[in-house]
């Protein structure tokens, strides 16, 4: 049986297996390690656009006023691409392009991230690591005999 404790201004829901959701004003946490979280480089400009990455999934969020939220999880992501231009080799961030099998959207681009070498291998083995902690295996193709 679900157990509910109310707070102040947040609640908890208790799982049988443990999980925690914490709600704050209109924010959901799951106790995920949070392994990178940063915003777009914009050469000075303010940025309204955040990118996380937890050991589950990579967050996408963007707006002032009306906020989109996207998520992929890490185990559909198929492929990472990464693309540097000399102005970017030279102040050291770039584009990571996610491909994944995720239906609303299959291929994302994470735009002028910081040090982008090391967050594509971060993401690269956080997804080989959530792939392998949920067992999903990607059938490319299949072939009839």
């Amino acid at each position: 049986m679900d157990r509910q404790h109310w707070g102040a201004s947040a609640f908890r829901i208790v799982y049988n297996r443990g999980t925690n959701i914490h709600f704050r004003g209109e924010v959901a946490m799951l106790n995920e390690n949070v392994l990178w979280e940063g915003k777009p480089f914009n050469y000075g400009f303010p940025s309204f656009t955040r990118y996380q990455i937890t050991e589950r999934r990579a967050i996408v969020e963007r707006g002032i006023l009306t906020k989109r939220r996207e998520e992929i999880q890490l185990y559909r992501i198929r492929d990472i691409s990464l693309k540097r231009n000399l102005l970017e080799r030279m102040l050291k961030f770039g584009d990571i392009t996610i491909f994944s099998t995720d239906t609303t959207t299959p291929t994302y681009t994470l735009r002028n991230i910081r040090d982008s070498i090391t967050v594509s291998d971060l993401l690269s083995q956080a997804a080989e690591n959530a792939r392998l902690k949920y067992r999903a295996q990607e059938l490319t193709e299949i072939q009839v005999q």
